[in-house]
């Protein structure tokens, strides 16, 4: 699949496998976004003193349903973004967290290095990963590198490698990877084919983002479970600020603040609404 807009953007996508989407909130949902996150991370932007992590490379915020992050999620500039790509309108959004990218001058744990978000069991499904910048990102401040066009041979690079080799091992920069500079309000959606990840921030200044995923609501729903499932677990994971993809973790999230509320546009990205049917999908929470 491929973003349906201009022919410059879609043969740029089906190069490099990769789009830039500027602007896609307003800079108002970027400052709330970066207070809740700071917020919550206990840690205090202006006092570098505060700067301390378990993981001293990327620091992953517990912070799944606040206000703040369903204001970009439900922005409909986003939605349009996947939508073009996914050729569909009819897309939920993921509950996926936020991180800070802390000043290092340390090389990057080859663990957090780049990586895959799926099986590499052939054969493999389309799929795209998402991140909004919420600060101004150069290349050397902890920006998204992934390998630009890997998926146009990724079944070839790996029916090359000698048997019992395991591709997450391999020197994946080698390939050709490219950090990806961007701006504040910038959303980078990429191919999950390709190789991805956070770089070193060797700059004096943290790089914090929002990572954001939608896909059709048939192919977010898990193999085994029901649609209806789905919607309760989606629905009490916004209702309880629960963490977590399928919102099934209890954080300190759960335990302070206020249920988000919903656009329209956010209540058909959540579930509470129905793309098709809206009426039937809202009874069982109105």
């Amino acid at each position: 699949m491929m973003p349906a807009s201009s022919q410059l953007d879609q043969a740029f996508w089906e190069e490099n496998g990769y789009v830039i989407i500027r602007d896609v909130v307003s800079p108002k949902n970027i400052k709330y976004a970066l207070k809740a996150i700071w917020e919550f991370s206990g840690m205090d932007s202006n006092d570098p003193g505060t700067w301390n992590s378990p993981h001293p490379h990327l620091h992953f915020v517990d912070i799944f349903q606040h206000q703040a992050l369903w204001n970009n999620r439900q922005s409909p500039r986003i939605h349009r973004a996947f939508a073009k790509i996914w050729r569909t309108e009819k897309l939920w959004v993921s509950f996926s967290p936020t991180s800070i990218n802390l000043p290092t001058r340390q090389a990057l744990p080859k663990r957090w290095q780049l990586h895959w978000d799926m099986s590499l069991k052939q054969p493999f499904d389309f799929g795209v990963g998402g991140v909004l910048y919420l600060t101004d990102t150069t290349e050397n401040q902890g920006a998204l590198t992934l390998v630009p066009g890997f998926h146009n041979y990724i079944e070839k690079w790996l029916d090359s490698l000698p048997l019992e080799t395991n591709p997450t091992e391999e020197d994946l920069h080698s390939l050709g990877s490219k950090p990806i500079a961007a701006n504040a309000g910038d959303l980078i959606i990429w191919h999950k084919f390709l190789p991805h990840g956070a770089s070193s921030n060797t700059t004096n200044t943290p790089r914090l983002v929002q990572y954001i995923g939608m896909s059709p609501v048939s192919s977010t729903i898990w193999p085994g479970d029901c649609y209806q499932d789905a919607r309760d677990c989606r629905i009490k994971a916004w209702q309880e600020r629960r963490a977590g993809f399928d919102g099934d973790r209890l954080e300190k999230e759960s335990q302070m603040g206020q249920t988000a509320a919903l656009s329209s546009l956010g209540r058909k990205l959540l579930g509470l609404d129905c793309w098709d049917e809206p009426d039937s999908c809202t009874k069982m929470v109105e």
